[in-house]
C-alpha cells in the first residue's frame, strides 16, 4: 500500500481552470474586505437576526446559542483576524443557528467556486451498521485505478470514517441529527465555498477496501468555478401573478443543497447535462426518447433539470417512478413545471406511483403545495406561516403589501405579549385546489434528510392530508420550516427601513416566516422537527450501485397493498341546459356531482363506463367536480371545466 502523490486532471475534464487549494487561498487574499465592509456586514447581521429572524427564540431554546453576543465579540476582535478568519467566524455564527435558510453567502471571490475531491461518498447499511461507499468517481480523476465505484472507505486522514464524519457533521447547519450527518457526508468530498467552510487541509488520505483488499490513496482538494447564481431575479409571471405576491416572497429553498445538486450533476452525471442541452434545443417540444431512455423505461421530459419519469418493474408489479429533483425553476417556469407533471402522470402506469423527492432542497412553496392536489380527492389546506412579533416586523408589514395581513396580530402583540403573529397561508387555498386530483392510483413518497424547505412543506402536506405512506431513508426530513427572504428582498421591499446593500456582493438570507403543519399535527412547527416517515428504510450497497434496486422493491411492495382507482371524465357538447359526461371508473361504488361548488346529483355506479347528464346553471363557463366513493369513503375526484 502506498500514498498516491499529487496527480493532474486530464485536459478534457470540461471544468475550465482548476486550482489547487493553496492557489485558491492565495487568490482570495487579494480581495480582502476593508474594515468598513466588515463593520457593515456585522451591523447588518445583528439587525437581521435580532429583529426579523423568525426562529431566534426557538433556536436559543433548542441549541443554547447566543448569536447576538457572538456578533458583538466578533466586532470587538475582528481587527486581529485575517480576511479568511473573519469569514470563517461569521460563517460559523450563522451555521450554529442550525438553519439552512439563514445564511451568510460569502462575497465575490467565494461565489461560484466549488472544492471537490473527485469522488462521491454515500452511506449504506449492512447488518444494522452503517458503511460508506464511493458511489461515483469523477472520470477525469487519474492516478489510482483501484479507487472505483463500490470502494468502501474505512479511514479518513487516519481516523475511522464514522468518527471523521461525525466531527465534520458537527460543523454543519442541519436542523436535526440526520440532516447534519447527511450534509456532513456530502461536504466531505464536495462543497460550495460561498456557503461552506474552506477545507483546512490541502489533501485527504483515504484507506479503503475493494474486494476485501485494503488500499490507501491521497486525494488533493481542487477548486473549479461554476456559473451558478440563485440570487438573481425570480419569476413574477405565470398562474400566480394575480396573487399580488412577488414570487421572490414565495421561496423556501436550501441554497446550498441546490448549488451542490448542480455541481454533482456536472461532475458525476454528465449524461444528465447532455440531456438538458438536447431538450433545450427542442424549443419546448416533447423530445423523442433516446435508445438509452427506451432501455431504461424513461419517458422524456421537457423539464429534465427538475423531473425524471420512468416505468419500473418490481417483484410486486410495474409502477411509475417520478423523481422531483427541485422545486426551483431556474427558467421562471412554474406553470410549465406543473403542466409537465400532469403530462408525465398521464403517461405513467395508473396502478401505483413512487414519488421520489430525495435530495430536493426546495424552491417555490406555491409550486410544491400546488402539486399535492394532483394525488388526493381531499381539499388541500396550505400550511400557515407566522412572523416573529417585533417592532421591525410590524414596520416591514406596513411597507410590503403582501405582508399586510400579518400586521394586525403583530400590533396586537404589543398588548398581549404574543411571540408570533397570526398563522396565515402565503396564498389563498383556492390556488392550490384549482386543478384537483389527476392521479388516482396509490402513491408512496420517498424522502431523505436532504429534503428541505418547500420539500419539507410538500412532505408534511403529503402526510397531513393522508395521501399515502412516507418511506424515508432517514429518520426525518431536513426540517426547514420557513419562507426565506434575502437581504436584497428586505432592502427592496422596505426602502425606508434599516437594511442596506452588502459589500462585495455578499448576501444574507433569513427565515422570515415559519410554517406550521395542518391536519392531525396542526400547529406543530416543521423547523428542527421535520417529517418523520411512516416507514424507515436503510439503503443497501445495491441501492447505491444498482439504481436504488432494493429501495424500489420496498416501495413496490407498499404500492401493491393499495387499491388502484380510476375516475376519468370526458364532456360532450352542451345539450340544452346541460352537458353529457362520459365516465370511466374503477374501484368506485358511487359518484357525487357538483357544479360551481353546488351539489346537483349523486349516482350509484353499476357500470364502469356510465354516461351522466349534468345540468348547468346557464350559458356561462362552469366547473364540474366529481367525487368518487368506495362505500362511504371519498377515494377519488376529477375536475372538468365546461367552456361558455
Amino acid at each position: 500500500m502506498s500514498i498516491m502523490s499529487e496527480v493532474k486532471l486530464e485536459a478534457d475534464h470540461g471544468l475550465g481552470a482548476v486550482r489547487t487549494m493553496p492557489q485558491f487561498r492565495s487568490a482570495t487574499e487579494a480581495s480582502a474586505l476593508t474594515a468598513a465592509d466588515r463593520q457593515t456586514l456585522l451591523d447588518q447581521a445583528a439587525l437581521l437576526i435580532d429583529t426579523v429572524y423568525v426562529h431566534l427564540l426557538h433556536k436559543r431554546a433548542m441549541y443554547a446559542i447566543e448569536p447576538t453576543q457572538r456578533l458583538k465579540l466578533l466586532r470587538h476582535r475582528q481587527a486581529r483576524l485575517s480576511d479568511a478568519q473573519f469569514h470563517a467566524e461569521l460563517l460559523r455564527i450563522f451555521i450554529e443557528l442550525r438553519d439552512l435558510h439563514t445564511n451568510y453567502v460569502l462575497p465575490r471571490p467565494y461565489q461560484g467556486p466549488f472544492a471537490f475531491l473527485g469522488v462521491l461518498l454515500e452511506q449504506f447499511w449492512r447488518d444494522g451498521k452503517p458503511g460508506f461507499l464511493v458511489s461515483k468517481t469523477f472520470p477525469h480523476l487519474t492516478g489510482d485505478p483501484q479507487l472505483v465505484d463500490g470502494a468502501e472507505i474505512t479511514h479518513w486522514n487516519g481516523a475511522p470514517i464514522a468518527l471523521a464524519l461525525a466531527r465534520n457533521a458537527d460543523r454543519e447547519a442541519g436542523s436535526n441529527a440526520d440532516a447534519r450527518l447527511a450534509r456532513g457526508l456530502e461536504s466531505m468530498t464536495l462543497r460550495t465555498l460561498a456557503l461552506s467552510a474552506v477545507p483546512d487541509e490541502d489533501w485527504v488520505d483515504l484507506r479503503y477496501l475493494v474486494g476485501g483488499t485494503a488500499h490507501e490513496t491521497r486525494l488533493h482538494w481542487r477548486v473549479f468555478d461554476t456559473s451558478a447564481d440563485l440570487n438573481g431575479p425570480l419569476p413574477d409571471s405565470g398562474p400566480f401573478a394575480g396573487l399580488g405576491v412577488p414570487s421572490a416572497h414565495l421561496v423556501g429553498l436550501d441554497l446550498r443543497t441546490e448549488l451542490v445538486r448542480q455541481a454533482k450533476k456536472q461532475l458525476f452525471v454528465p449524461a444528465a447535462v447532455d440531456e438538458e442541452r438536447r431538450v433545450a434545443a427542442q424549443a419546448g417540444d416533447v423530445p423523442e426518447p433516446t435508445a438509452g431512455q427506451l432501455a431504461a423505461g424513461e419517458i422524456p421530459t421537457t423539464r429534465p433539470d427538475e423531473l425524471r419519469a420512468r416505468v419500473v418493474t418490481t417483484a410486486a408489479g410495474t409502477f411509475g417512478h417520478l423523481r422531483i429533483f427541485t422545486f426551483h425553476m431556474r427558467d421562471q417556469g412554474i406553470e410549465a413545471f406543473l403542466n409537465e407533471v400532469i403530462r408525465l402522470l398521464d403517461a405513467l402506469p395508473k396502478n401505483g406511483l413512487i414519488l421520489d423527492v430525495r435530495g430536493n432542497g426546495g424552491g417555490y412553496v406555491v409550486a410544491a403545495e400546488f402539486l399535492l392536489q394532483f394525488f388526493t380527492p381531499r381539499r388541500i389546506q396550505p400550511e400557515p406561516m407566522q412572523l416573529i412579533s417585533t417592532d421591525a416586523t410590524r414596520q416591514l408589514c406596513a411597507s410590503v403589501d403582501d405582508l399586510a395581513e400579518w400586521r394586525p396580530s403583530i400590533e396586537q402583540a404589543v398588548e398581549t405579549g404574543a411571540q408570533y403573529s397570526s398563522a396565515i397561508p402565503l396564498y389563498p387555498a383556492e390556488v392550490v385546489n384549482s386543478v384537483g386530483q389527476v392521479y388516482h392510483g396509490p402513491v408512496v413518497l420517498i424522502t431523505d434528510a436532504l429534503c428541505y424547505s418547500a420539500t419539507d412543506i410538500f412532505s408534511a402536506g403529503f402526510q397531513d392530508h393522508e395521501i399515502g405512506k412516507v418511506l424515508g431513508i432517514d429518520e426525518a426530513t431536513g426540517a426547514g420550516g420557513a419562507n426565506v427572504w434575502t437581504q436584497q428582498n428586505l432592502v427592496d421591499g422596505w426602502r425606508a427601513g434599516p437594511f442596506r446593500k452588502l459589500p462585495a456582493s455578499a448576501q444574507f438570507r433569513v427565515a422570515l416566516r415559519r410554517c406550521l403543519r395542518v391536519g392531525k399535527r396542526a400547529g406543530e412547527p416543521v423547523e428542527d422537527l421535520g417529517v418523520r416517515p411512516d416507514e424507515l428504510y436503510r439503503m443497501t450497497s445495491r441501492d447505491l450501485l444498482e439504481g436504488n434496486a432494493d429501495l424500489l422493491e420496498r416501495a413496490g411492495t407498499i404500492l401493491a397493498a393499495g387499491t388502484p382507482r380510476r375516475l376519468d371524465a370526458e364532456a360532450g357538447p352542451r345539450n340544452g341546459a346541460g352537458v353529457a359526461l362520459s365516465l370511466t371508473t374503477e374501484a368506485l361504488t358511487s359518484v357525487d356531482v357538483y357544479v360551481n361548488q353546488r351539489p346537483v346529483r349523486s349516482v350509484p355506479l353499476t357500470d364502469t363506463k356510465p354516461t351522466l347528464q349534468v345540468p348547468l346553471p346557464g350559458a356561462g363557463a362552469a366547473v364540474i367536480r366529481l367525487e368518487g366513493f368506495d362505500g362511504d369513503t371519498l377515494v377519488a375526484a376529477r375536475t372538468v371545466e365546461v367552456p361558455a
